[in-house]
C-alpha cells in the first residue's frame, strides 16, 4: 500500500475491516516520529477517504496494530454502538447478536471443534 486510496481498497477487500500496524500508516503519512499530531493528522487522512480506526485513540508504538473500518458501514455501526452507548446503539447490538449471522457462527463451530 502506498497511498490511503489503496489502503481503503485494502479495507474493502478484508470485508470492511482490516489491520494494519502503526508504522505503516506512519510512512503513508510521510511522517518520521508518530508524535500526537501526526497521529492526529492519520485520523483526519484515514477520515477523510472514509475509514476510522480502533483504538480511538492512535497508539505511539509503530509495531502497534490497528483496525480500520470503513465509515458508514455495518461495523462502523457496531464500532459506534460500543464506543458511544446509546439506545439506538443497544437495538443494533441487539439486532447482530440475534441475527442470522450468529446463527451460521454457531453451525460453523460446531463442524469445526466438533
Amino acid at each position: 500500500m502506498s497511498t490511503f486510496d489503496a489502503l481503503r481498497s485494502e479495507v474493502e477487500d478484508g470485508g470492511g475491516l482490516h489491520v494494519v500496524d502503526m508504522g505503516a500508516l506512519r510512512q503513508l503519512q510521510g511522517a518520521g516520529r508518530l508524535g500526537v499530531h501526526v497521529r492526529d493528522a492519520i485520523t483526519r487522512a484515514l477520515e477523510s477517504h472514509g475509514m476510522g480506526h480502533i483504538p480511538g485513540e492512535l497508539p505511539s508504538n509503530q509495531y502497534d496494530e490497528v483496525r480500520l473500518y470503513l465509515l458508514g458501514s455495518p461495523i462502523a455501526d457496531i464500532v459506534k454502538a460500543v464506543l458511544t452507548p446509546s439506545a439506538k446503539g443497544d437495538e443494533a447490538l441487539r439486532s447482530v447478536a440475534s441475527s442470522e449471522a450468529h446463527e451460521q457462527l454457531r453451525q460453523i463451530r460446531e463442524i469445526v471443534c466438533g
